[in-house]
């Protein structure tokens, strides 16, 4: 069982680009003599299963919480795509500082004030207010899917569908 929602979704992102079985691991099996059966070690298979229900499970959750998802965990690209959604979406809540949308997903990207101030030529004062709407903004839509995240986990924990990591 993961330790947290944001473990969770930190795994699946992780996984979810590696191959289901490398070749030093299939010669490992295929050279094996004795027939042990290990049922509480998860195979590469059940990794893979388990990265495929939370995406699952990400596909059902709205538009906003799947774009904070891969805006945290994501590639480089899905960061910009996801974060360039976030800005159109609340263009009109971040309008005030007068910068281009491709200046608010850069700064929506920085990962500090004195970054973001470089990146979107703000003052320091101006950065951390912008920082502070950002995450006024984010907070609700965190607190939504990692709560939702974490019931489905605890339900399917308890139905034996997840196995223990």
């Amino acid at each position: 069982m993961f330790r947290s929602p944001d473990q969770a979704l930190a795994f699946a992102f992780r996984m979810r680009n590696s191959s289901v079985i490398s070749i030093p691991s299939a010669t490992y099996i295929a050279n094996k003599t004795d027939n042990e059966h290990a049922s509480d070690r998860l195979t590469q298979y059940d990794l893979h299963a388990q990265v495929g229900m939370i995406f699952a499970f990400l596909s059902r959750r709205p538009d906003d919480e799947q774009l904070y998802a891969f805006y945290l965990h994501g590639t480089i690209r899905e960061r910009k795509l996801a974060a360039a959604l976030m800005i159109k979406k609340n263009r009109d809540r971040l309008g005030k500082y007068g910068l281009s949308s491709y200046q608010l997903r850069n700064a929506l990207l920085g990962k500090s004030v004195r970054e973001v101030s470089d990146i979107a030529g703000l003052s320091h004062t101006k950065a951390w207010k912008f920082r502070r709407e950002l995450a006024e903004m984010l907070e609700p839509v965190q607190h939504r899917l990692m709560d939702a995240l974490w019931d489905w986990l605890c339900t399917e924990q308890a139905n034996g569908t997840l196995v223990q990591q």
